[in-house]
């Protein structure tokens, strides 16, 4: 069975309207919702865990085990980071890492040991490589954003590089498919990036679930 995750709540109604699923009809578990159903003829569990690193790696894990997953496909969005990306781009990330761990006053914000390698997807749609980087506290500050700008990072998310790292250890495949639906705002207003995020996060998991997902199946 492959796994198809979302982080959100919005997120999720956007995943289930595009199935024409009822919400009601779907199961709790102890880290969010999930449905069994198939997809393209290939049987398939979308599930929602709670946001950030240690519950979204959790709620893998629980999944793995539960229906012996051999492929999670993590879609969602990220805040953008790399000048030459725009609202909606849509980034499959060949490296993920998490930037969050290192001594900031010492040490490279993203060090080598933590940088996890991912497979090469052929997906005939246009999108973006790259470094995406992860960390607990979304990026939201001028001065976390200019930090991110001085390396290889093209975008920022608070689960990926965590949900990575889990499918890794369990030695099964792992796609990461991110629209961009926010980016930090000049003024500091974080309430303007939230509702940035929060009308352009339908819109990417409608087109990331209708256009990209048939191929990464």
């Amino acid at each position: 069975m492959i796994g198809i995750l979302v982080t959100s709540k919005i997120e999720w109604e956007a995943l289930l309207k595009v199935y024409e699923i009822d919400s009601n009809l779907t199961d709790k578990y102890i880290y969010g919702d999930y449905y069994k159903t198939n997809i393209y003829n290939k049987d398939v569990l979308l599930f929602r865990s709670i946001g950030r690193k240690a519950m979204s790696s959790a709620a893998v894990q629980y999944m793995i085990d539960k229906f012996n997953l051999r492929k999670v496909i993590f879609i969602g969005t990220a805040t953008l980071v790399a000048d030459y990306l725009d609202y909606g781009d849509i980034i499959i990330p060949d490296k993920v890492s998490e930037y969050d761990l290192s001594i900031r006053e010492i040490e490279p914000l993203i060090k080598e040991s933590n940088i996890i390698e991912l497979n090469k997807v052929n997906v005939s749609m246009k999108y973006f490589e790259g470094l995406l980087g992860t960390s607990d506290k979304s990026l939201v500050t001028k001065k976390d954003y200019l930090m991110a700008k001085e390396t290889d990072m093209v975008a920022s998310d608070t689960e990926a590089a965590a949900i990575a790292r889990v499918c890794k250890l369990n030695n099964i495949d792992i796609v990461i498919i991110k629209g961009i639906s926010d980016r930090i705002s000049e003024e500091g207003d974080y309430s303007a990036q939230t509702e940035e995020y929060e009308e352009t996060a339908p819109g990417i998991i409608d087109n990331i679930t209708r256009n990209y997902l048939n191929e990464v199946l």
